[in-house]
């Protein structure tokens, strides 16, 4: 018994790898058989244009097939087979294809408005980027030009800084000598009053001998 079952599995498999897939002609309708014979049941009937996979050749004029959208399995005509889809399907298959092209076009379409639209964009915004790159170079010019008064004024600030320092040395320099005149000149009035009164002393000494003498001469 095992052997038996492994054997049809053999069969099976080798069944499998030589099965193709074929197609119901354009006969509206094609019996789908129990047996290879009119003499089997009928187990469904297959619409023109229906997918089946040939699993082997019966013989009589028969394939055993598979029905590749349910999987039942049966006998059909092989004069009904064809290798290649029916004009019918070819024509749907051909609509379908055309549908999505022209689907995928319109997306195609709108991506490209889209990236034109963004292209705008990006246009805009260079130019804006273009135009901020000249104001920033303009001022960047005109900060260079205040940067170098700034220092050319600097410098002018340091040489009057400079200068007003000297002047405050010399000014110093001028009040201590003033300071130093003004304390002689102090000393010089001191000695000459001194001299004044010791010169009013000595006459007032003096003047009554010459009277003296002056009436002693009379």
């Amino acid at each position: 018994m095992p052997g038996r079952s492994i054997a049809i599995v053999l069969m099976l498999l080798a069944t499998s790898a030589h099965a193709q897939t074929r197609y119901v002609s354009d006969r509206m309708v094609v019996e789908l058989r129990r047996g290879p014979s009119t003499e089997y049941l009928i187990l469904r009937n297959l619409e023109a244009g229906t997918a089946v996979q040939v699993l082997e050749d019966a013989g009589a004029g028969y394939s055993r097939v598979r029905v590749q959208d349910q999987g039942t399995e049966g006998f059909i005509l092989t004069r009904f087979l064809i290798p290649e889809p029916i004009a019918r399907d070819k024509l749907a298959a051909a609509e379908r294809g055309f549908a999505a092209a022209k689907t995928r076009a319109t997306e195609l379409e709108q991506q490209v408005s889209a990236l034109t639209a963004e292209l705008g964009g990006t246009k805009k915004d260079l130019a804006q980027t273009r135009s901020s790159h000249d104001q920033v170079s303009k001022d960047l010019t005109d900060l260079r030009k205040s940067a170098a008064n700034v220092v050319e004024i600097r410098d002018q600030n340091e040489g009057l800084r400079q200068r007003l320092v000297q002047r405050e040395r010399e000014v110093e320099e001028l009040t201590a000598a003033n300071t130093r005149l003004a304390s002689q000149d102090k000393q010089n009035w001191f000695i000459v009053g001194a001299g004044v009164l010791l010169g009013g002393v000595v006459i007032g000494l003096i003047a009554p001998t010459l009277r003296r003498k002056r009436r002693s001469d009379w």
